[in-house]
């Protein structure tokens, strides 16, 4: 059964391992896998070309506050103390941070978060408990670590007033940073490389810091900025299993590919909704969702090595019947030619339609040397048609879709990794009826007549071609899978650039 979710995620993860009906189901057991890449862990060396964020130090400008009221006050004389202090502070922090801390702080009346004066407070005590918990949902704990020396320096000191200055601005610092790395991830996957494409959740840092500030609850923000999706539960669940028990196949393998699921399952929505598409491209499946609930299932053919399918969301618009399909020019280019040279005649045998400039002729009078942005190959309609008789299209800058194919056989491969990108359905008909909200009979009847039609779906439906080696079912087993394209060892070495940077200027 799924994880139920809490508002109280502060609590030790494994006070949280509640599931509605059988304890038994309190974890999910792992499917041995045998990767063909292993995922290194998050100490291992950094991988060169990953971008990690500017850092800078933080230039508190302190604008000048009415005294009055805190020269009768020790307690606010103490807050005065520390507060100027932070002015003179260097402590370096992503260039986002600084900026919204420079703002919080560099106000005239900005009161302290996390100290009174004298010494941390117990909002201050709850956040570092809370940053100690980092481990559970998937980060690095030694990301958020905060020192305390300043309890070992006497009341009142010069040096205690720093010391309370530098740890009040490290752990504004320390959480924002906490809680922007789970609302979005560590690491931005469009530098990764470019197989992935996501629009990064903003993170609104100002009012964040604000909110800190006034809210007494620190789990009023941690909630809101948390992944939501029962599946993200599911799998810090199988992290605290895999760490405690030292069991379940290659527990060190199948840790790391939690720690990237978890990772990546930051990048989508907080939230998946009602109804959606999931594909997954490690487990060669595609989903369709309806009413939150798993409807229809089927295998999938993705992008081979060198035509990998990218990771990235998307909203499906149109089903295509009886497509034609316009040969991309990567495949004319390797693929085509070569059979040219040897019959110009090739493609007008295999069916295919070849225009020169708008202008339709015979392959065989082509002059294949000219630049190939001039011609034009687009195989119609028909049983032999690569997209088979429907394709459903979902709009991105990377011409992937979903469609039917006639080389039905490859669905029986284990590995079936063998489009140019594009992604094959077992039972494409069944997905148009359901993205359509109709019967496959009607689908049937769309393609009967054999001609080209374009139907919109009656509502657009989120797309999520998604790339995770591990992986929750619905009844909450995780399972396991090769990491196919290599993705997981960039992501664990990205992960590790990023910890890394965080230790230096």
């Amino acid at each position: 059964m799924p994880l139920k979710t809490s508002s109280r995620w502060i609590a030790p993860l494994a006070g949280l391992l509640v599931f509605s009906g059988s304890a038994i189901a309190v974890r999910a057991e792992p499917l041995p896998a045998s990767p063909i890449a292993q995922a290194p862990s998050v100490q291992a060396a950094p991988k060169a070309g990953y971008t990690v964020p500017a850092r800078r130090a933080a230039h508190i400008v302190r604008q000048q506050a009415d005294t009055l009221s805190t020269l009768f006050d020790s307690a606010g004389g103490n807050q005065a103390k520390v507060l100027n202090e932070v002015g003179n502070l260097q402590i370096a922090m992503n260039s986002d941070i600084a900026e919204a801390l420079e703002a919080y702080y560099g106000q005239p009346k900005t009161k302290l978060i996390w100290v009174d004066g004298k010494g941390a407070t117990q909002k201050a005590a709850a956040a570092i408990s809370l940053l100690k918990q980092a481990e559970d949902w998937g980060l690095s704990a030694g990301d958020y670590a905060v020192d305390t020396s300043f309890e070992k320096l006497p009341q009142n000191s010069p040096d205690r007033a720093k010391a309370l200055a530098a740890f009040e601005l490290s752990l504004s610092d320390k959480m924002l940073m906490f809680l922007q790395d789970n609302f979005r991830g560590r690491i931005d996957p469009n530098k990764l490389s470019n197989y992935y494409d996501f629009k990064r959740k903003p993170v609104d840092l100002k009012a964040t810091i604000a909110q800190l500030a006034s809210t007494p609850d620190l789990m009023v923000v941690f909630d809101r900025l948390l992944p939501s999706n029962p599946k993200f539960a599911q799998l810090a669940a199988e992290l605290h299993y895999l760490r405690t028990s030292g069991q379940g196949g290659d527990s060190a393998a199948n840790i790391s590919k939690v720690i990237v699921a978890m990772e990546e399952m930051r990048w989508l929505p907080q939230e998946f909704p009602e109804r959606y598409v999931f594909i997954n491209q490690p487990a060669y499946m595609a989903y369709y969702y309806e009413n939150s609930t798993l409807t229809l299932s089927m295998k999938a053919v993705i992008g081979q090595q060198d035509h990998q399918t990218n990771f990235f969301d998307a909203s499906i618009k149109t089903v295509e019947f009886n497509p034609d399909w316009g040969v991309p020019q990567s495949i004319i280019r390797n693929e085509m030619l070569p059979h040219l040279k040897h019959d110009p005649a090739y493609l007008d045998k295999e069916g295919y339609v070849v225009s020169v400039k708008g202008k339709t002729m015979p392959s065989a009078k082509v002059d294949w040397s000219q630049p190939l942005e001039n011609i034009g190959v687009v195989q119609p309609p028909g049983p032999d048609n690569a997209l088979g008789q429907l394709k459903i299209l979902f709009p991105n800058s990377h011409d992937i879709y979903m469609h039917d194919t006639p080389a039905r056989g490859k669905f029986a491969s284990q590995d079936r990794m063998f489009s140019h990108g594009c992604v094959r359905l077992e039972d494409p008909k069944a997905m148009a009826a359901a993205v359509l909200k109709t019967s496959v009979e009607f689908v049937d009847q769309q393609i009967a007549d054999g001609a080209k039609k374009d139907m919109p779906v009656p509502e657009e439906i989120p797309v999520y071609v998604s790339y995770f080696t591990a992986w929750p079912t619905d009844d909450g087993v995780i399972h396991y899978f090769d990491d196919i394209y290599g993705r997981d060892v960039q992501t664990m070495n990205a992960i590790a650039a990023t910890t890394a940077s965080r230790t230096h200027l």
